[in-house]
């Protein structure tokens, strides 16, 4: 073990994207579930690879494809080593966790779920471990089971073993929760269902960067994993299989390297694991896994899951100490992950001041919308943790949402107010007159924060809609947050009424009601609305998926329109 594993400051400084600044404060990563940070040694590995290494792998006889194939091969023996598998042959490497779940879906899935049998899951699932098998079931027709949680988020072995039956084929179970932490209780899961001969695939996307594995003790059927998310690169991952289930499975895909002998009709198959790896593979991806594995042995995964054990207790405390914050998800045995909701703040609303800050976390549905919805809410904030955090990153999280609470987390501006931002005068005023009227309260503000709460703005000046309005009918769907929108026509004119319960996406859904409110349906219709908004600026204002809710909802508003012109 090295030193600085017990060393905060020696451990970030690996982490060169941690020495940078966002929005003029020093980055806070916690972000990590989501895709972690790199340390420099695997930033090395991939520019050296390419600058010196780079060849084929597996098909040439010259120096530097032996070497590409000695590299690549040699990160094969690493995963294995690091995971705890018998061999290097239980190894196929894949584009990522999806793509593994999706290969054992494919392949055993095809090969041995009949008619009316089960797959049990559960419904805190990533969508990559429920999609799947929500396809296999409908072309099988199969039945997908999937088992509710406890309002802790948890999930007990008994519940699994009521679900058992002489039907149930397979079941597919995340390790660790990536939207609330939550440590499954795997290991007893996986030795009730082996008594039943029923095979386990478990979801390692959130296991492998946080604890230490032993594939052969676990005795799990499948364990599916990404790079990304345990400081390697993007677009890299494997999957685990005992040698027996990878010999008797078919290939996935066809093409070259994974074939044995090619004839006009037939063919043969290459030996585990590399029968499923057709094509060129992600040679310098792999190879930058193997640097990130070394990076993790070197500090030591016992040592890291008992710095993050303190990390997590110390993060849930101090989230507890804010007033109006509710911890979703309480299971007592957490990984790497906190889920929050803050009374009267929309978590995207959350997220953004939290970014203003320099802090970043995830927020919304997580990929987990089952999840969301048996609970009641649209989604979370949440906060996930590397080996790069610390107390003091924390430290600032807690500060800033209790900035939040108080109300001092928004910019004043100095140029405009709410109060000087006026409705149009007239509905007489053309849509060009608006968007001019816009455009200069705009060029007021140079610095792009200054223009997005000038939108924030427009949006907390939009008379709220009647309850009443807020159906689904109303409700503009591919939006981020909840929008609805509601139009009445009088005297060939058409008028907006609209409201959502995110703070910048009321904003966005203002400015067009305000562009467009009291005009003639014609004129709508006749109108780009999207260059429209392109020439205001708004999408340079927004992230790139809420440039797709805008998208939605001038797409509804073209829909009235035209509805209302048909009157």
């Amino acid at each position: 073990m090295v030193d600085l594993a017990l060393r905060d400051d020696a451990l970030r400084a690996n982490f060169p994207a941690l020495h940078q600044r966002v929005h003029g404060k020093p980055l806070v990563y916690l972000d990590s579930a989501a895709s972690s940070l790199k340390p420099q040694c695997v930033v090395d590995c991939l520019a050296h690879y390419y600058a010196h290494e780079h060849s084929n792998v597996h098909r040439g006889v010259h120096y530097l494809s032996q070497r590409a194939t000695d590299r690549y091969e040699a990160a094969r023996k690493s995963v294995a080593r690091f995971i705890g598998a018998e061999s290097e042959k239980n190894i196929v490497f894949t584009r990522g966790t999806t793509e593994a779940i999706n290969l054992v879906a494919s392949t055993y899935g095809r090969k041995y779920i009949q008619p009316g049998d089960e797959i049990l899951t559960t419904v805190m699932e990533h969508h990559s471990n429920l999609v799947p098998w929500q396809l296999l079931a409908k072309e099988r027709d199969a039945q997908l089971r999937v088992l509710d949680v406890s309002l802790a988020g948890t999930i007990s072995v008994d519940t699994f073993v009521r679900h058992m039956n002489s039907r149930t084929r397979l079941i597919a179970l995340g390790h660790v929760s990536n939207s609330l932490g939550t440590l499954n209780p795997v290991e007893d899961i996986v030795a009730e269902a082996h008594k039943r001969d029923i095979i386990v695939l478990l979801d390692g996307a959130q296991g492998l960067p946080h604890l230490p594995l032993n594939m052969q003790a676990l005795d799990c059927d499948f364990y599916c994993a990404s790079s990304h998310k345990a400081y390697g690169p993007t677009g890299v991952g494997f999957l685990y299989g005992k040698e027996e289930l990878l010999e008797d499975l078919p290939p996935w895909h066809g093409g070259g390297d994974m074939i044995e002998e090619v004839h006009r009709t037939s063919s043969t198959w290459a030996e585990v694991p590399h029968k499923f790896e057709a094509g060129t593979p992600n040679i310098a991806g792999v190879i930058g896994m193997a640097a990130a594995i070394d990076y993790l042995e070197g500090i030591g995964m016992d040592v890291l899951r008992k710095k993050e054990e303190a990390l997590i207790d110390y993060t849930q405390a101090e989230l507890q100490t804010v007033p109006g914050l509710a911890i979703v998800g309480t299971a007592s045995q957490k990984v790497g992950a906190v889920s929050f909701l803050l009374e009267g703040h929309h978590p995207y609303d959350v997220g953004h001041a939290l970014d203003q800050a320099g802090i970043a976390v995830r927020t919304g549905h997580h990929c987990t919308m089952p999840l969301m919805k048996y609970f009641g809410i649209s989604g979370t904030v949440r906060a996930s943790l590397g080996a790069y955090n610390t107390k003091e990153d924390i430290d600032i999280l807690v500060a800033r949402l209790n900035e939040i609470v108080a109300g001092h987390s928004r910019k004043t501006l100095a140029s405009s107010t709410a109060d000087q931002i006026d409705s149009p005068s007239s509905t007489e005023e053309s849509i060009e007159a608006r968007k001019a009227a816009l455009l200069e309260d705009l060029e007021l503000f140079e610095d792009v924060d200054d223009r997005r709460e000038y939108v924030i703005e427009l949006g907390e000046n939009l008379k709220a809609i009647d309850n009443s309005l807020k159906t689904e009918a109303n409700r503009i769907h591919g939006c981020l947050a909840m929008v609805w929108l509601h139009s009445t026509v009088r005297d060939g004119r058409i008028y907006f009424e609209a409201d959502s319960d995110a703070l910048i996406t009321r904003g966005m859904i203002a400015l067009l009601v305000r562009l467009m409110d009291g005009q003639a349906p014609q004129t709508i219709l006749q109108t780009d609305l999207f260059a429209l908004v392109n020439d205001i600026g708004l999408p340079s204002l927004i992230t790139a998926r809420r440039k797709n809710g805008l998208n939605r909802m001038i797409e509804r508003i073209q829909k009235e329109a035209f509805l209302a012109k048909a009157l």
